[in-house]
């Protein structure tokens, strides 16, 4: 297997300190790693967190300014950036076989002029894919999402039936792929109580229960649409190998409050295989030796697995 490339995410935030603390576990014996990072930067982290540094493990991006830890800025958002972008055309033409990132901050994007709300939207555009969907798994749970960064008020405009069927196809193909069997699936409604029959909204009879019916004649085996406050059940849970949720909250909440430092993000539908942790860039914490590597050795060993 090619190395994977493993994003140091924003250099302000945690991500550098995961960088280091994988290059030093048991899994960069396991699988062949490369980080792609401001040498210079993990270097001065790791003599301050008295950590081992390999240098050869390491794609050097420099940065040509200095950076503080826990303080957004437009130059940590762009080297954060150009980070990820190198490691995807890298991957993109045959030199890494996935691209595991660590975590970005939006406003510090923004700050340096780029635009895309998140991770996915980018990996979207960068690869021109048409049918994609993100997914956040773990041992507890799985959960993939129909809509992800919009507000509230715009989910029900944006649930169509092209879109509906796109992310339970994915998931579908996905989770057969890891799991190694037929999955079974679960959609929660959109409204309170799935509608309650049309009292508390439509969407569920007039697009989730066709769109559902679609997806059960091609083969797929899928539930739903469930009352969202009993959907995730622990018995219900023992039996559902991934949940398509309307929005990103509705799937969000109960994955990270079950598998918080377990949980691994999943690109769906790229020609690359993509995975990242599922936190934050904790700037509250950033450089002190606190940040758990736990979601960055899941989603490692996911994209080793999906390899």
């Amino acid at each position: 297997m090619k190395p994977l490339i493993v994003t140091q995410g924003d250099p302000a935030g945690i991500g550098p300190e995961l960088a280091l603390q994988v290059l030093n576990s048991p899994l960069a014996q396991e699988f062949p790693l490369k980080v792609i990072a401001c040498a210079n930067l993990l270097g001065e982290l790791a003599d301050r967190l008295e950590i081992p540094f390999f240098k050869n493990d390491i794609i050097d991006l420099p940065l040509t300014t200095k950076i503080k830890p826990g303080v957004i800025s437009a130059e940590a958002g762009a080297h954060g950036f150009a980070c990820l972008e190198a490691a995807v055309e890298a991957t993109l033409s045959g030199g890494f076989s996935a691209v595991v990132t660590n975590p970005i901050n939006k406003e510090a994007w923004y700050r340096a002029g780029i635009h895309h709300p998140g991770h996915t939207e980018y990996l979207v555009e960068k690869t021109n894919t048409p049918d994609h969907a993100m997914m956040l798994t773990s041992g507890e749970i799985t959960c993939s999402l129909i809509t992800t960064h919009v507000t509230l008020k715009d989910v029900p405009n944006l649930l169509s039936e092209k879109r509906i069927l796109e992310v339970i196809r994915l998931t579908h193909q996905s989770m057969k792929a890891i799991r190694g069997r037929e999955p079974k699936l679960a959609m929660p409604g959109l409204n309170p109580h799935a509608g309650e029959g049309g009292l508390f909204g439509r969407e569920e009879i007039e697009l989730l229960i066709p769109c559902l019916e679609k997806a059960r004649a091609e083969g797929i085996n899928i539930i739903g649409p469930l009352s969202p406050d009993t959907a995730f059940l622990p018995a219900l849970r023992k039996e559902i190998d991934a949940y398509v949720c309307t929005y990103h909250d509705q799937g969000l909440i109960p994955l990270k409050t079950l598998s918080f430092d377990l949980g691994v993000n999943v690109t769906l539908g790229l020609p690359i295989v993509r995975t990242s942790v599922d936190h934050g860039t904790a700037f509250d914490i950033a450089w002190q030796g606190k940040a758990s590597p736990t979601s960055l050795h899941e989603a490692i060993r996911l994209a080793a697995r999906l390899v």
